[in-house]
């Protein structure tokens, strides 16, 4: 599933960004053209795709979020919308009486948060006005980027507001070469502790939690995984994969911590397929020299069967970058 960037301009500045140097470089107002989002459309329905994120940036900030969605809808493309909730009220009620008028609508939203206690009351009230509109159609995610999270205010969140209730969990990852906050590989374990605390504590409301990749599957215990796999419903992946996002100028790449490793239009492709599979080939050129973010990643039986991909691929480009930079597949 691709992923489009409506814009580069965001409304917030999380210290945890993917994407904090790619936004740094974008000028304001910088929107996606109506040429541009025809060509991705064209393009994924040629490979039979279905189903596409809107990401920014903040997404809902392009003046014509309505007409894309009901659009995209049009072109048999369902549709997910990565964003923070944060815009202003009254073009919050324009874009849901706009939503309300479309028939047969194929929307779901996906409200990235962060903990209330970094947050500015502005910010929070914002967000609650946003989960309350929509909060059927509406799940949450959330970045650990700091080893003393608390998650409690995602519960209270899911039941204030009657959202679903799956949670996107995502580690930070770094992004090679450049500053941003994440977790250290050696601190996972501080992060396992409080994830299986909070999924044991909050069975009884039925809670789903869903793994972004970058998690090791060594990071959990056989009976922790049990668990985990029984919440899950049985969707439980520790693979790595290309997401591929493609922003306003056609520019492609594999997923955001990687937005500068083999950087492509995407003129230079014929189709979805082919797109992926370059991505997936750069991927298994990094991993024959690496396997994973941990030494014994190249000898574990389940990164060798596919299992386990062993981490975020950029975690393992920052240490080619720390070994001098002279790996091929980099430059």
């Amino acid at each position: 599933m691709a992923n489009i960037l409506l814009t580069e301009t965001c409304v917030r500045s999380c210290p945890y960004c993917f994407a904090k140097q790619y936004m740094a470089d974008s000028s304001e107002n910088d929107y996606i053209s109506w040429d541009n989002l025809i060509y991705i459309a064209d393009f994924l329905a040629a490979s039979g795709e279905n189903h596409v994120s809107l990401l920014g940036g903040e997404p809902l900030l392009h003046p014509q979020i309505s007409n894309i969605i009901k659009y995209l809808n049009q072109r048999n493309l369902s549709v997910t919308v990565f964003t923070s909730g944060i815009m202003p009220i009254d073009r919050l009620h324009k874009f849901a009486s706009q939503l309300n008028e479309l028939q047969n609508l194929r929307i779901g939203f996906v409200c990235n948060v962060n903990e209330p206690r970094f947050s500015p009351k502005g910010e929070l009230e914002r967000v609650e006005q946003f989960m309350s509109i929509f909060s059927n159609r509406t799940s949450l995610s959330f970045n650990i980027y700091r080893t003393d999270f608390d998650m409690v205010f995602l519960r209270d969140y899911i039941i204030r507001f009657g959202l679903d209730r799956h949670i996107r969990l995502g580690l930070a990852h770094p992004i090679p070469g450049k500053k941003n906050k994440y977790i250290p590989t050696n601190e996972f374990y501080l992060v396992k502790n409080k994830l299986i605390e909070f999924f044991s504590d909050n069975q009884s409301i039925g809670i789903i939690p869903g793994f972004d990749c970058g998690f090791p599957m060594c990071m959990f215990s056989d009976e922790e995984l049990g668990l985990i796999y029984k919440l899950s419903l049985g969707q439980l992946c520790f693979q790595c994969g290309p997401a591929i996002d493609i922003d306003s100028e056609l520019n492609v790449w594999s997923c955001f911590p990687l937005s500068d490793f083999n950087k492509k239009s995407l003129f230079d492709f014929t189709s979805y397929e082919e797109l992926v599979k370059f991505y997936i080939d750069q991927m298994i050129k990094v991993r024959n020299e690496l396997k994973g973010i941990y030494p014994q990643c190249d000898n574990c039986l389940y990164n060798k069967n596919g299992l386990c991909s062993g981490g975020c691929l950029a975690h393992i480009l920052n240490t080619f970058i720390e070994e001098g930079n002279f790996r091929n597949m980099i430059k």
